[in-house]
């Protein structure tokens, strides 16, 4: 079945941009939508003491493809049949256009409807490009479309918070890929120079939490005495990611700190307590947590997916810049499926965008 569409864009290019003006049809009215869901799982070998194999996890058999069929419009050419037939030149308007990139690209669907759990983007290339001729006149071109995976994805879901000092914003993943994380992308403007840091409450292990309260000389150091009472009694030494005599590093504004637990065979845990100056709430939590140094004359852009950091002119930052001195400090934001409860720090406005899977085929 052939595709049915409004318009669609491609490398940046919309279909209705065409000097010549098409429609979606099929040629064929095949009612099959293809889903190319089957699926291969990997597996070990099997003997007479061994009558189940283990099992490596799953890959998919097949990509999902699309055909477009297109015509001239009619009513565009008050139906005359000379002027729907496509001349070479109309031919090449399109080939040249299609077939250029040699690399995976996205095309974005228009519908004349809108459903939530249609996939509008796919990535991929179109792989061919046939002629529908009748009595040797072309009429019609067949465009087939490869896709990189076998679902395609929504528009870009957009959530973005304004924060001068802390706040909470729930991100939600409806993805169909329930036992998989959504990578997303992250836009940082900050409004000062300072300290950032995201924490997903919802992708961590909360080791401890609770009211801070003061039995130091500051609250800073108060947090530095629950860490150490809580590795005691949990059977932990605690060995800080700093430099230094103490190798303790405090993290925005003081309000926290990384560390590692290691326990008596020596195995590292990755930990970072914080507390909130207002509420004095604190948490002791492994994984989840990022931090960076920013600036106001420096605009961040993050993919979490491709693991790059970029400016606004998409040159790469170094994480020395982002005053990140172990590439292990660093949490790539990552959303479970279903809700995300990010907490975010410091001065900025955060923009985070990710995509969604849509299993239903073309």
């Amino acid at each position: 079945m052939a595709k049915q569409f409004k318009d669609f864009t491609f490398t940046g290019k919309k279909f209705s941009s065409l000097c010549t003006k098409y429609i979606s049809v099929d040629f064929e009215d095949n009612s099959d939508i293809p889903l190319t869901m089957e699926r291969n799982m990997e597996i070990g070998e099997t003997n007479f003491s061994r009558v189940e194999p283990n099992y490596f996890g799953d890959t998919w058999t097949d990509v999902l493809p699309i055909e477009l069929n297109i015509v001239k419009d009619p009513s565009q050419y008050d139906y005359n049949q000379k002027e729907l037939v496509i001349t070479k030149g109309e031919i090449r308007e399109i080939t040249r256009w299609l077939t250029s990139p040699h690399y995976p690209e996205w095309i974005e669907f228009e519908y004349d409807h809108d459903n939530v759990d249609e996939a509008k983007n796919y990535r991929g290339w179109f792989n061919n490009v046939e002629t529908w001729a009748v009595g040797s006149e072309v009429y019609g071109l067949k465009l087939s479309f490869k896709c990189t995976t076998p679902f395609g994805y929504t528009d870009d879901i957009v959530n973005t918070q304004t924060v001068t000092k802390y706040s909470n914003i729930l991100v939600t993943n409806d993805s169909d890929e329930l036992d998989s994380y959504c990578y997303p992308t992250i836009e940082i403007k900050p409004s000062s120079n300072g300290q950032i840091y995201i924490c997903n409450l919802s992708d961590c292990k909360i080791l401890k939490n609770g009211i801070l309260t003061l039995t130091e000389s500051t609250y800073f150091q108060s947090m530095l005495t629950l860490i150490e009472e809580f590795a005691t009694l949990n059977g932990y030494t605690v060995k800080y990611t700093g430099k230094g005599a103490f190798n303790i590093v405090a993290l925005c504004n003081d309000t926290a700190v990384q560390f590692y637990l290691i326990d008596r065979y020596n195995n590292e845990i990755k930990c970072t307590a914080f507390y909130m100056d207002d509420t004095k709430e604190y948490r002791i939590i492994e994984d989840g947590f990022m931090f960076m140094d920013v600036y106001t004359d420096l605009n961040i852009y993050i993919d979490c997916q491709k693991l790059i950091i970029n400016d606004s002119l998409g040159r790469i930052i170094t994480y020395d810049k982002l005053g990140i001195t172990d590439v292990d400090h660093i949490y790539w934001l990552r959303l479970i499926n279903g809700h995300n409860s990010l907490l975010l720090y410091g001065n900025a406005k955060f923009t985070i965008t990710h995509k969604e899977s849509r299993k239903v085929g073309e």
